[in-house]
């Protein structure tokens, strides 16, 4: 068998292997969204090996390449398939991970996970992942040099983020290598060095306009980091960019469901509470309330929950400012407002009261909730 035979059959096992990781991604239960991103790279190496395919069987089976050329080629898809394989390890940890931490504990395992795995593929010797917050201030960093104090750590960082590579990358914001630092001025040596660097890669994690961090990888021999790497690292680090901001999301989503836990608490206890008259008003009708507020209009709860408006049972003279006040309590929902109006007994009597109020979300709308008393 020639040689052409025998590439073309490697190719096609490569080919193979590519689509059963393709099959072993999508199966992946639970995966995120946006890990999916992962299958561009799969499917535009794929095309491109297919297209291959297809010329050499319109010409009766004979290869159309250069054999030395398509060596090349199955040499690189190799490496990316092995590449793909430890990304797709890398999804099916992280996904564990969720499972079982959260907060900034996931955070930190997620990075170092992640770093472990860029250094894994890239062959490289040593890295570092810096996160950036709107400012471009460091919040987080892991490095894989050890035996530092958080002081050395800080120092560090600014000098790298002040005029070495990462500072070029946060510029330009595309990824960089640099295949010899003794001849590039953008290579910072740190000061008592324990590992010698010759060769450097940074690749920037960004989402829309804003960069969220940076990923350094580096190796003692020069032209280290060659084609495909470079693109493989910067596909990773756009795929970190997208759990960053799902990480970002579900805090954030985990603070609102905290804050409304909280204050579905607290309306449950001022509502139950006799002592002061409580009510919830949303878009101006009341839609819950207490007995000792019913008492202090003189009405049944159902009546009052069946009025149009509230603006119906307050004094006229009052009924501007008590308007102005909420209207600025939903503008500020921090804020706890506090105004003196007066109420129209069933009656007929104005009795004046004192109230205090705050913003918040009642069955996911806008609400008010209201304490109030006798003056």
């Amino acid at each position: 068998m020639d040689n052409q035979t025998l590439l073309k059959e490697a190719l096609t096992d490569e080919l193979g292997s590519l689509y059963k990781n393709i099959t072993q991604l999508t199966d992946v239960k639970s995966l995120p969204e946006d890990d999916l991103q992962l299958l561009r790279g799969l499917v535009s190496v794929l095309q491109f090996a297919a297209q291959q395919m297809t010329q050499q069987q319109a010409s009766g089976g004979k290869l159309t390449a250069d054999v030395t050329a398509l060596r090349d080629k199955v040499a690189q898809l190799q490496q990316e398939n092995a590449a793909y394989k430890k990304q797709l390890q890398w999804i099916q940890d992280r996904v564990a991970l969720s499972r079982t931490s959260t907060g900034k504990m996931q955070l930190k395992a997620t990075l170092k996970q992640t770093l472990d795995i860029a250094r894994d593929i890239a062959g490289a010797s040593s890295g570092s992942i810096f996160l950036l917050n709107d400012a471009q201030v460091v919040t987080e960093c892991i490095l894989t040099r050890s035996g530092t104090t958080e002081r050395e750590r800080q120092s560090l960082v600014g000098q790298v983020l002040e005029k070495g590579l990462a500072s070029w990358v946060v510029e330009h914001r595309k990824a960089e290598t640099i295949t010899d630092t003794r001849l590039d001025s953008r290579w910072v040596n740190l000061p008592d060095q324990p590992y010698q660097v010759r060769s450097a890669m940074c690749a920037p994690m960004v989402s829309g306009n804003r960069i969220l961090g940076i990923m350094t990888l580096t190796h003692p021999e020069p032209k280290h980091f060659q084609p495909p790497m470079p693109d493989l690292i910067g596909a990773m680090a756009d795929q970190m960019a997208l759990v960053l901001e799902n990480t970002k999301f579900q805090t954030a989503n985990q603070d609102l469901e905290r804050r409304l836990s909280q204050h579905q608490e607290f309306c449950h206890q001022v509502l139950t509470m006799e002592t002061v008259g409580a009510v919830m008003l949303q878009n101006k009708k009341i839609v819950q309330l207490n007995g000792r507020a019913a008492e202090l209009f003189g009405r049944e709860p159902d009546e009052l929950m069946g009025l149009p408006s509230m603006t119906s049972i307050i004094a006229y003279e009052d009924l501007e400012r008590v308007r102005a006040v909420i209207l600025q309590c939903r503008t500020n929902p921090n804020q706890i407002f506090a105004i003196e109006f007066g109420i129209t007994h069933k009656s007929g009597q104005v009795i004046p009261i004192t109230a205090q109020g705050i913003a918040l979300d009642f069955q996911s709308q806008p609400a008010v909730m209201m304490v109030m008393n006798k003056i």
